[in-house]
């Protein structure tokens, strides 16, 4: 028996939470259900086979927590699904939201061609960006420590407290005693945790360097590297989340706006703020450029010639690194997709 849905095209808009879903179904001129249901791909699945056998499925969701495993599920089984970016769905000005607007939005959009897609990296490269998340929270939780162990000297008054850290100063403080065994223990166990920590930074670097050796990702590794100030876990870094694919930027502009280094302006009448723009990209990633910059612009020319002008100009040495950053990337963009060796002391 034919069905009523055969080569008809639905638009399935969901709602993704960490407990439901918030599903809604409809056709190009008509919404024809809005439900709420438990997280399960397969039971999505089922439902929409079961009621709209045949249809032309055009299933959207957010990027969200989730990342892309429901896109995985859907995509492996031969449906048309996108992923949209977090807070790009357009806005009618209402200020209700609630789970069901956002699901019938995303439908209704995705109905119009409204909603842009996000490119889903390879699986791959989703798990050396967790490798670099997993680096992150190492470090992060590395610079606790630390403040805490300088807290606890400060709150003594302990010599200790003005020495730079390194091996030798950790070596200091398993010799020191405070009153109480109890608090020694404790004590102990922090630096314990600090040498542990050390060590899973080391091999998660050493992981890092592995990649470098990849046959698709190596070449591009290799020439941002030789940048100077660009080290092997910087330079994995921006390949990884940026150059994970040739073209995926189609200027260099689009790149320095996606990590948020372009330069924006809000005015009105006599007032004129300016800011930046773009950053739809991963945060930290900015600051790291940013890092780079600082030590780029002592050893490249061109680049320290930048940063003196908009110095000049605007008195703000944040700003002119940043401006530095932009140009920066716009070199690396360039060398990239060229396939060239970087040049100290040329324009981008």
């Amino acid at each position: 028996m034919k069905s009523c849905f055969e080569n008809k095209d639905i638009y399935v808009g969901i709602d993704v939470h960490k407990k439901r879903w918030v599903v809604t179904v409809r056709t190009y001129d008509l919404e024809l259900k809005t439900f709420s249901m438990q997280p399960i791909a397969e039971e999505l699945e089922k439902f929409l086979v079961d009621n709209y056998k045949d249809a032309l499925l055009h299933i959207v969701y957010e990027c969200c927590f989730s990342g892309f495993w429901i896109y995985d599920y859907f995509n492996e089984r031969g449906y048309k699904i996108i992923v949209t970016p977090t807070n790009r769905i357009y806005r009618d000005g209402s200020v209700v939201k609630t789970d069901k607007i956002d699901s019938r939005k995303l439908a209704f959009q995705h109905s119009r061609g409204l909603l842009r897609e996000v490119k889903v990296p390879k699986m791959k490269i989703r798990e050396y960006r967790s490798l670099f998340r997993i680096y992150d929270k190492e470090k992060m939780r590395l610079g606790q420590i630390l403040r805490q162990v300088r807290s606890i000297l400060e709150a003594k008054n302990h010599p200790l407290k003005w020495e730079r850290w390194n091996k030798e100063m950790v070596e200091k403080l398993r010799e020191v005693k405070f009153q109480e065994g109890i608090f020694n223990k404790k004590f102990s166990s922090l630096l314990n945790e600090y040498d542990y920590v050390k060590e899973q930074i080391r091999d998660t670097e050493k992981r890092i360097e592995e990649i470098s050796e990849e046959e698709e990702l190596g070449e591009r590794i290799k020439r941002i590297e030789k940048i100077n100030g660009i080290g092997i876990v910087s330079a994995v870094r921006l390949v990884v989340y940026l150059f994970d694919r040739k073209g995926r930027f189609e200027s260099g502009e689009k790149l320095v706006h996606y990590v948020g280094l372009t330069p924006g302006e809000h005015s009105s009448g006599e007032t004129i703020v300016r800011s930046r723009t773009g950053l739809v990209g991963n945060k930290q990633l900015r600051s790291i450029i940013i890092q780079l910059a600082w030590v780029a612009v002592r050893k490249d020319g061109n680049l320290l010639n930048k940063f003196e002008r908009v110095y000049r100009r605007s008195g703000s040495k944040q700003k002119a690194i940043v401006a530095v950053a932009r140009k920066l990337m716009m070199k690396v963009y360039t060398i990239t997709e060229k396939e060239e060796d970087y040049e100290i002391n040329i324009a981008a």
